[in-house]
């Protein structure tokens, strides 16, 4: 046989194990993203949803991986590379699958009592799960430089090493859309990562069983290229991948941050933000290979910085000036809404990160080699973290958003200048680098923008690791309220009434609240009555953001000067882990109005929340939860009430605002039936009519309880309930609420007469004469269908 018939049988059975090395990589980038989703989730359940945390957490998370890239990288020319991938893949997938547990013993309070450490301290706690992460993500992190030597065992050229970053890129593509559109919800948190790791076992399967099948002798033109490769040196394209990963990781932190401004974070929005990234980044790598036929890897570099740098200007320029910062709205369906939240993040995000996604494969490219591969991506992997860190917790603080957004900006010009000029084009350098600080300073403008965003005068701002906290004046009356990213707003002065009720009415129910918990402060307005309650003698008020403390400060003649009130102590933390880790216990429990659909408040209308709950209750303590229904549809109301009633035996509904448009209601839970003392009631209510701020009009006298009272809630055994491991609620609440399908309007006036007046009058006992009408339930729906519908019969 001739050398050029022996070449085509070679390479003939070459292309069929090339070809399964690259859709084992994809695979291996699903898995990848489906364990994140998953693990961020239990993390976040373990440690607590606080930002130092997940700072902590992910930090600890790309280490895990550099390291793996590191000595992967290291070891990949010692060792038979596809055989040593499927390796790293089984021991990924075998400790994958502990990795729940572990993490579940790590939120537990047997598991944290174990530990002192972690009675007091959230770094402790993420410290742990570090330790918990690393057997899995150091295989994980192993994989691509394996990859990579496997290809080039096989005869591959150097495009092998981005073609294969560029499918697992896509491959992560993959991951999140079905983790956030299915898995998580249906299959399960922690049931998607198993089903992860047995793919991830049988990626490594396969890889073990190819490794010790017979192949041809490999081309000797591109394995001779490789080796070549091998001999030069690669510290500078060690930096670049440094600066590329440093600004890729801290540009989706801000970008993720910028969006927030506009969308309605919801975890399918948040999918969309990661899903474009991930997108513009297989296609960066796609490009690479493209231009890396023609081009070399150095030339690819520089317009990869040079053009996405300008890219990346003019798409932070141009969003404040062509969005308005107003809140977006598209469709008249869910799906509706995520096609155009999608295409407004893919008209900012797509045109720079594929430009500056192109950096990374071309280093690749150019150190060929699985060692200096394992080498630049351990370096790319360990900037990104630093570069999550400081777009996500140094920057915006210290500079604010824009200012962050203008100092990514300049670094990305001040690089593509400098590899310009490195490769002949000084005019084109310089011409960068004016155009370059043009745009950094019109996108510093964009503060002439946000300062009117969101309607009101702003009082005050604080740039937070979580956004935007406003203090605004509004029109109603001069008041001021509290909000965050412009269109989340924490209640105010202008609802005074309203929010004042969400606290009086729960203390009120129980007959003497000693010590008594607030879980959300917001305006502190809630909190404000058991200030003036003269039996509550201790409050706690757990609140996440620490700058709402602050803002609620600047209402203390609303709120009574609740936070610093010599009764009263504010906690900075995640309002589960806070119950989780005390040892109070409280007569009544309050949770605030929280959106059912928010990443970090959706499992604070879990069975497991309800159950830590319960267990700080004192015996005959009560819980409170607050809902606004105009957030809910008929399904997720049913299923936040029937997860409430299943930890606690008597659940009963009333009312806290009376408007057929914005109706808000509570839940109110214990261990036995309500027992209302009408004398003592009426001796209560006098002092806290009494109090600044003036007496509930509606809620003035005893005699005017009742009318609050909806009835008894009893859980329908054949409905689902809201766990921590199908948290339906995040998923299914953001389908109502762009659908118009939320308790509202005729919507609710239906579900009021078909359900809410059928509710059992059973569970309150009031002794006096106002006790006929808590059991007369056709007389109070009555007067609760007034005042919402303007009618007294349907």
């Amino acid at each position: 046989m001739n050398d050029i018939g022996r070449r085509v049988e070679d390479r003939a059975g070459v292309v069929p194990r090339t070809a399964l090395v690259y859709s084992l990589f994809f695979l291996s980038g699903v898995t990848a993203l489906v364990y994140e989703a998953s693990w961020s989730r239990l993390i976040g359940l373990a440690v607590g949803h606080t930002a130092q945390a997940a700072a902590l957490v992910l930090a600890a998370y790309f280490t895990g991986m550099a390291v793996g890239q590191f000595f992967s990288g290291r070891l990949a020319p010692r060792v038979p590379p596809l055989l040593g991938y499927g390796v790293a893949e089984l021991v990924a997938a075998a400790w994958a699958c502990l990795v729940p547990a572990l993490l579940g013993w790590v939120g537990t309070p047997a598991g944290q009592g174990d530990l002192e450490l972690f009675r007091d301290s959230s770094g402790g706690r993420a410290a742990w799960c570090f330790l918990i992460l690393l057997p899995v993500t150091i295989p994980l992190g192993a994989t691509l430089p394996l990859v990579v030597e496997a290809l080039n065992a096989q005869g591959g050229s150097r495009r092998c090493g981005p073609i294969a970053y560029a499918l697992n890129t896509a491959g992560g593509l993959v991951g999140i859309v079905a983790a956030s559109a299915y898995l998580l919800v249906v299959v399960g948190v922690r049931a998607s990562g198993f089903l992860a790791a047995a793919l991830s076992a049988a990626c490594g399967v396969a890889a073990c069983v190819a490794a010790f099948v017979p192949r041809g002798s490999n081309p000797p033109g591109d394995a001779a290229a490789v080796q070549a490769g091998r001999a030069g040196r690669s510290s500078g394209w060690t930096a670049l991948a440094a600066v590329s990963g440093f600004g890729i990781l801290g540009l989706e932190v801000l970008y993720t941050r910028m969006f927030s401004l506009v969308l309605h974070n919801s975890v399918y929005t948040f999918g969309a933000v990661v899903a474009a990234f991930l997108l513009a980044l297989s296609a960066g790598a796609a490009g690479a290979v493209g231009l890396g036929r023609r081009w070399p890897p150095a030339r690819v570099a520089a317009v990869s910085f040079a053009a996405g740098g300008l890219a990346l200007a003019s798409s932070v320029a141009a969003f404040p000036w062509a969005t308005g910062l107003a809140y977006f709205s598209a469709g008249e369906t869910l799906a509706g809404y995520l096609a155009g939240a999608f295409g407004l993040v893919a008209v900012f995000v797509l045109p720079p990160v594929v430009l500056l996604g192109m950096t990374l494969p071309a280093a690749i490219q150019a150190a060929a080699g699985g060692r200096a591969v394992g080498r630049v991506m351990a370096v790319n992997t360990l900037a990104g973290a630093a570069g999550a860190i400081v777009a996500g917790f140094l920057l915006p603080p210290l500079v604010g958003l824009w200012s962050a957004f203008a100092g990514f900006v300049a670094l990305f010009g001040v690089v593509g200048a400098a590899l310009l000029a490195w490769g002949g084009g000084r005019r084109l350098a310089a011409a960068q680098v004016l155009t370059t600080a043009g745009l950094a300073v019109l996108i510093v403008s964009g503060r002439l923008v946000d300062g009117n965003a969101g309607g009101g005068e702003v009082v005050r701002r604080w740039e937070s690791v979580y956004g935007w906290v406003d203090v605004v004046r509004t029109g109603r009356g001069d008041s001021l309220a509290v909000r965050q990213n412009l269109h989340y707003r924490h209640g105010s002065t202008a609802y005074a009434v309203r929010e004042y009720r969400q606290g009086r009415l729960p203390l009120l129910l129980h007959p003497r609240p000693v010590e008594v918990a607030f879980l959300g402060l917001g305006t502190g307005l809630t909190a404000a009555p058991a200030v003036a309650d003269g039996d509550v003698g201790r409050v706690v008020v757990v609140e996440l953001i620490p700058e709402v403390v602050e803002a609620a400060r600047l209402l203390a003649a609303a709120n009574l000067g609740v936070v610093g009130h010599p009764k009263v102590e504010v906690h900075t933390d995640d309002a589960r882990h806070h119950l989780l880790r005390t040892d109070r216990r409280f007569d009544v429990i309050v949770s605030d109005l929280f959106v059912p659909w928010e990443s970090r408040t959706g499992y604070l209308y879990t069975v497991e929340f309800y159950e830590t709950v319960r267990h700080r209750l004192k015996p005959g303590g009560l819980f409170c939860q607050w809902l606004a229904l105009y957030q809910l549809g008929p399904g997720e109301w049913e299923l936040i009430a029937d997860s409430f009633s299943s930890v606690f035996p008597h659940t009963t509904v009333w009312w806290g605002h009376f408007d057929a448009k914005y109706p808000i209601v509570a839940l109110v839970g214990g261990e036995r039936p309500l027992a209302v003392d009408p004398v003592r009631l009426e001796d209560r209510m006098d002092v806290l009519n009494a109090t600044p701020g003036g007496a509930d009009p509606d809620l003035r006298t005893r005699s005017d309880l009742p009318a609050f009272y909806l009835g008894r809630w009893a859980r329908d055994p054949s409905r689902r309930l809201n766990t921590d491991e199908h948290p339906w609620l995040e998923f299914t609440a953001p389908v109502s609420h762009r659908g118009r399908q939320t308790l509202t309007g005729p919507t609710l006036r239906r579900y009021f007469d078909q359900v809410l007046c059928r509710l059992p009058s059973g569970g309150v006992r009031f002794d006096g004469e106002a006790n006929g009408l808590f059991q007369d339930g056709e007389r109070r729906h009555a007067i609760q269908r007034l005042s919402l519908f303007g009618e007294v019969k349907p």
